[in-house]
């Protein structure tokens, strides 16, 4: 069974499933790591929406993600991640974010990411941002990573306070923030506790769907699907629960039964 997999067995599956082989961990490896995780394994709310327990042991992270097709959002993408880059040889550290989207504010802990030490250099390794969030690897440095379309960096903002930024508009926009302190799994669990059991919970409220392709971003966002392109968006509405399943199943590799899509198509809100 599943459950009963080596991490080193899963990493094989994992492989596998982004069509590459054990590689040297070095940044190029990685980079085509955080690429093709991107374009293949959803972010998504389902699990959230659904009032589903999502625990976080990595076994129930393979199965729900490689096996099943169920996507994730950043507690479960971007903890694959880390384990999967850590069997793989590379160092990893585990660190929390605020999302804040541009704004002077400071919210809970609800964004976990992974800082990748590669050689003498750093980056941050995030899949599980959404439809906003880097392909690739984006350095500490400060230096510009260009994607096909998309911008990002990440800059110091203030002393020991890192901002994720994109770049919108001709400006660089903050994302979320995070400093290197120390964090552990128990950290971990009353972000994700919050993000996918409370009440007021944006994907508990919101059905957020997306994958980030080389050439364009799905996004999905409760009765609006949405493809973004280096020439523009374009926007199509969803207007039954049929049409939800196809469009989670044929744009985003997300499976879920014609009950469930009934229920996610009734609980957003156009």
């Amino acid at each position: 069974m599943e459950g009963e997999m080596k991490r080193s067995d899963m990493a094989d599956e994992y492989l596998r499933a982004l069509n590459l082989t054990r590689n040297n961990p070095n940044l190029h490896f990685l980079r085509e790591i955080t690429r093709r995780h991107a374009a293949r394994f959803a972010f998504s709310s389902v699990g959230p929406m659904l009032g589903e327990d999502l625990p976080l042991d990595i076994a129930s992270l393979y199965r729900r993600i490689i096996v099943s097709g169920r996507g994730g959002y950043c507690f479960e993408q971007n903890s694959l991640l880390f384990e999967m880059l850590q069997e793989l040889g590379y160092e990893v550290c585990l660190y929390l974010g605020r999302v804040i989207y541009n704004q002077d504010i400071h919210p809970g802990l609800t964004h976990r990411i992974t800082l990748v030490k590669n050689g003498g250099d750093r980056y941050i390794a995030d899949v599980g941002f959404g439809p906003l969030g880097p392909q690739h690897p984006v350095s500490m440095s400060g230096e510009v990573s260009r994607e096909s379309f998309r911008v990002f960096r990440i800059e110091e903002r203030h002393p020991g306070e890192f901002h994720m930024q994109t770049l919108k508009d001709g400006e660089f926009y903050s994302l979320y923030k995070f400093e290197l302190a120390r964090y552990g799994s128990a950290d971990c669990e009353v972000g994700h506790f919050y993000s996918h059991k409370h009440p007021n919970a944006t994907f508990v409220n919101h059905l957020v769907v997306s994958r980030i392709m080389d050439d364009e971003v799905r996004s999905l966002r409760n009765h609006e699907f949405w493809i973004i392109t280096g020439s523009g968006e374009h926007r199509h509405s969803i207007s039954s629960s049929a049409q939800l399943k196809k469009v989670l199943g044929t744009r985003f590799g997300i499976n879920v039964s014609e009950t469930e899509s009934q229920v996610l198509f009734e609980r957003t809100t156009f």
